[in-house]
């Protein structure tokens, strides 16, 4: 089985499994509707120019890197004098 986007307008309108690519528009569907082998697409995906595009593609954050616990408390006089009370280091 392949998977078809039932394509209108240039926006996906419904994903399908065909055995093979249908030639008429898939039953339910008005003329106008086109079927597109598609494995990775969306209901609201666009197509233009025979590719796929996401409207709502995942946003990446670039985070830095998170801080060992122990660079936190040697930056920290405060706490690193805690940690000496707590281990009994004067």
């Amino acid at each position: 089985m392949n998977k078809y986007a039932i394509v209108k307008d240039g926006v996906v309108v419904n994903v399908i499994e065909y055995e093979e690519q249908p030639s008429a528009p898939p039953p339910g569907f008005a003329d106008g509707h086109v079927a597109i082998q598609a494995d990775r697409v969306n209901p609201g995906w666009h197509y233009a120019n025979g590719e796929f595009t996401d409207p709502n593609p995942p946003v990446v954050v670039d985070m830095p890197a998170p801080k060992s616990l122990t660079d936190m408390i040697l930056e920290s006089p405060t706490e690193l004098a805690k940690l000496r009370q707590a281990l009994g280091i004067a």
